[in-house]
Order: structure tokens, then C-alpha cells, then sequence
């Protein structure tokens, strides 16, 4: 089973490397100094994001191709911070305002 999805992997990259499809590294990232909600979506994906709490400092990285990515934060204590790189260049960064929000986005483009 694990050759197989290694195999289709491996198609699917060359697939899109040989249709011109570029690909950028997105990390994003919340640093504070408490547990806050966090929700996250990456270019091309389809799902709709769910706010979970997670314990802060939490990031999440993924190699996305053109679009949109988002990260959010709810109930962020003062000093909560989200920020967004694109091929390790910081992109946005926002710091939560009164009511403990904030997001952050990144567009991927060609």
C-alpha cells in the first residue's frame, strides 16, 4: 500500500512540474503566550477551516501551489502574534487587537 501511494506521489509531482505548476513553501505560524483557537487553510485545499485550540507557540507548513493561505486566531491573549512566510520570506503578520483576533494571509502566484 505505502509503494502505491509513494508511486501515485511521485506522478502527481511530475505531473504538475511538467504542466509549468509552481509550487512555494508556506509556513504559518502563532506565537503567544497562552492556548488560543486556531484555525488554518492552505492554497487548494476545499475544506472549510475548523477553529481548534491549540497550545501556543503552534505552526503548520505545507509546499502549496497558486491561491490563497489563511491562518486565524480567536481568544489569542495580549502579546498573540500570527504570522505567514512564503519560501521563508515573512509575508504578513498581525497582532490580536481587543477582543483576542487576528488573521493572516498569503497569496501564491505565478
Amino acid at each position: 500500500m505505502r509503494k502505491g501511494l509513494v508511486a501515485f506521489a511521485a506522478v502527481v509531482l511530475a505531473l504538475t512540474t511538467a504542466c509549468g505548476g509552481r509550487t512555494w513553501q508556506v509556513r504559518m505560524e502563532i506565537d503567544g503566550p497562552a492556548p488560543a483557537k486556531v484555525a488554518s487553510s492552505f492554497a487548494g485545499e476545499s475544506k472549510q477551516p475548523e477553529l481548534a485550540e491549540r497550545p501556543l507557540p503552534w505552526h503548520v507548513e505545507n509546499s502549496v501551489g497558486t491561491g490563497f493561505s489563511n491562518i486565524g486566531v480567536r481568544g489569542g491573549a495580549p502579546g498573540t502574534v500570527c504570522r505567514v512566510f512564503v519560501d521563508g520570506k515573512l509575508v504578513s503578520e498581525q497582532a490580536v487587537d481587543a477582543s483576542g483576533a487576528a488573521d493572516c494571509a498569503a497569496g501564491t502566484q505565478e
